[in-house]
């Protein structure tokens, strides 16, 4: 029952769900600053709502589809509630009951956890620790979604991603070819699934029983690229409104970001489907390297808010911490620098404390280890410590072993002290 005797009682934590550990923590900690540091650059201000909402007003943005989204519950009222599947939907009740329409145009950012339901399989998440920003109440499109995005690219570039790709597409592109094709509305639904499955071989099968030829060009155009002249190329051999439109308005945002020399990370990508049917306009993803799923969404929604109240256009994002701390962690995140100072010669202890006070003021990690332990250096390594220091006897020197060239030295404490708060 006590020890480390099996409690065979005890149980996982439910599926899709996990704990996190102080060095993770830490590092996702340097990930929100960077975050945080941007978005207060630009003027955003950080929001809360509460976790829990009325499932009525969630299910507004989610869509027909809500009771397989949404984790579901009864209040002690009997009233049906949900815990929130996003931000952006709270965010939108927020603004349409408490925000006028003279405050606006009005720049959230929040920091937050969203739930969603999710088949019990192995490495299928339910929780979502999402940072992000909503911009709302401009009455410049083009310019609003330009700035979103370049705060995406400065906030990834600052966390030291170098290989990442923003696909933009938008809503209108494929319901346009839909009417190309004049598809009735269980069609529409085929060719929406299809691609937001990435079932491309199916999908070409079914538009070519339609016509072979505008197959072609419908599958060409799925395929992401960073050539636009091409999928202008071929948009130019479709005659419909809504293509046209919408291929014009994503090279406005194209134009815009090449004059800021942020054309490289850009690709067009009009496969892009997302959960939420709350979206009006432009979308946009970002793609990593050995990251299988998205890091970072959005996209501009201007109906949404209608629905509480307040008729506002209103784009954002949501960067996704857990994969932005993958992403990083693949391309070298940089860790503070941490040492772990033995203090077995320090009877007291007092001694190790002003000294660790001393080194943190130089913005060093330090940890005091009072046990004595039979191999503080394997412990020391395990725990991820760039440098081991012990106190000698009369407080005077320090052995300094450096971990990650597995150099030690003797040096004298207050010159150690020195070149550590340097």
């Amino acid at each position: 029952m006590f020890g480390n005797k099996k409690n065979n009682n005890l149980v996982k934590l439910p599926y899709g769900l996990r704990d996190i550990f102080p060095s993770e923590s830490e590092e996702r900690n340097s990930i929100k600053k960077i975050i945080d540091d941007e978005f207060k650059k630009w003027g955003y201000g950080e929001v809360k709502t509460p976790v829990i909402e009325y499932t009525k007003n969630i299910s507004i943005g989610v869509g027909r589809d809500w009771k397989g989204k949404l984790i579901s519950f009864f209040d002690i009222d009997g009233s049906l509630v949900s815990l929130r599947s996003d931000m952006t939907i709270p965010i939108a009740r927020l603004t349409g009951m408490r925000i006028k329409k003279n405050q606006l145009p009005v720049r959230f950012c929040y920091f937050a956890d969203s739930f969603r339901q999710s088949d019990i399989q192995k490495g299928i998440s339910r929780i979502y620790n999402q940072a992000g920003l909503e911009f709302i109440g401009s009455s410049n499109a083009v310019m609003s979604d330009t700035e979103i995005l370049i705060i995406l690219i400065n906030i990834l570039n600052g966390i030291g991603l170098k290989e990442y790709k923003i696909g933009l597409g938008h809503v209108e592109f494929i319901e346009g070819l839909c009417d190309w094709f004049k598809f009735i509305l269980p069609e529409r639904d085929y060719v929406r699934k299809a691609i937001a499955a990435k079932g491309f071989v199916g999908l070409e099968n079914f538009l070519k029983e339609k016509s072979k030829n505008k197959a072609e060009i419908f599958i060409k155009l799925m395929q992401p690229g960073s050539d636009i002249k091409k999928i202008s190329g071929l948009v130019s051999k479709i005659d419909e409104p809504k293509v046209t439109k919408s291929l014009g308005y994503v090279k406005k945002i194209y134009e815009n970001l090449e004059e800021l020399d942020y054309r490289d990370y850009l690709l067009t990508d009009f496969s892009i489907i997302r959960d939420f049917n709350y979206y009006t306009g432009l979308l946009f993803e970002v793609y990593y390297p050995g990251v299988k799923r998205i890091l970072s969404s959005g996209g501009r929604y201007d109906g949404l808010i209608k629905e509480f109240g307040l008729d506002a256009p209103a784009t954002g994002f949501a960067l996704d911490i857990d994969l932005v701390h993958k992403a990083a962690s693949k391309s070298g995140l940089k860790e503070s620098f941490k040492i772990l100072l033995n203090c077995k010669n320090d009877k007291k202890g007092i001694e190790s404390i002003k000294m660790a006070s001393k080194l943190r003021s130089g913005g060093s990690i330090v940890e005091l280890c009072f046990e004595k332990l039979p191999d503080i250096k394997s412990f020391a390594k395990e725990k991820k410590y760039n440098i081991l220091a012990e106190v000698e006897q009369g407080f005077k020197n320090v052995s300094v072993t450096d971990l990650d060239k597995n150099i030690k030295k003797t040096k004298k404490i207050d010159e150690f002290i020195k070149e550590f708060k340097k």
